[in-house]
């Protein structure tokens, strides 16, 4: 039937799972020897042998995945703040996790869809057992909780939704 679609040999598409990325998060968190927070992205790229070369741009710039000589090099602008730089860095991170973990995934070289990597790099920077864990023993304080896993208040609130920890009912914010 292939014969008849030509086009469709090209089209593969590939629904993934949350599980599927916590599956790959959780491998190589395993293999860099991490079991707390705050989780050091640096550390498993560093685990993979990319090299990650900082450089100093414009702020419009923050990170690029580079091929030289057939091998990845990670470019993070350091005149961005550690925070976007950790997070540019577990999305091109997630990139070459999902290329390593399935060979016909391909690199986003112009793609505008980055769905998969960012699941990937949610579950890097705040893996759903860690996350239960801590909520469990910090009594769900959010806010403890972003700054012990080096994410954003929101991005935390946000994941703890994700894993049915809080409930939007439950999402009421005391600003004092």
């Amino acid at each position: 039937m292939v014969g008849r679609f030509p086009w469709k040999a090209s089209m593969r598409v590939t629904l993934r799972t949350q599980a599927y990325y916590r599956k790959v998060a959780e491998d190589a968190l395993d293999k860099a020897g991490v079991s707390e927070p705050p989780v050091p992205v640096g550390k498993i790229v560093e685990a993979l042998g990319i090299p990650v070369v900082p450089v100093n741009l414009p702020v419009f710039f923050t990170a690029a995945t580079i091929n030289t000589d057939g091998l990845p090099v990670m470019v993070v602008n350091f005149a961005q703040p550690e925070a976007v730089r950790r997070e540019a860095v577990s999305h091109m991170l997630s990139h070459m996790l999902l290329l390593l973990d399935d060979p016909s995934n391909t690199m986003p070289r112009d793609a505008t869809d980055h769905a998969d990597a960012e699941a990937l790099s949610h579950e890097l920077t705040m893996p759903a057992t860690m996350v239960i864990e801590q909520s469990r023993l910090w009594f769900n304080d959010f806010r403890y909780l972003a700054r012990l896993f080096g994410v954003g208040e929101a991005a935390m609130l946000e994941r703890m939704r994700e894993l049915g920890i809080v409930t939007h009912q439950q999402g009421v914010r005391w600003d004092y």
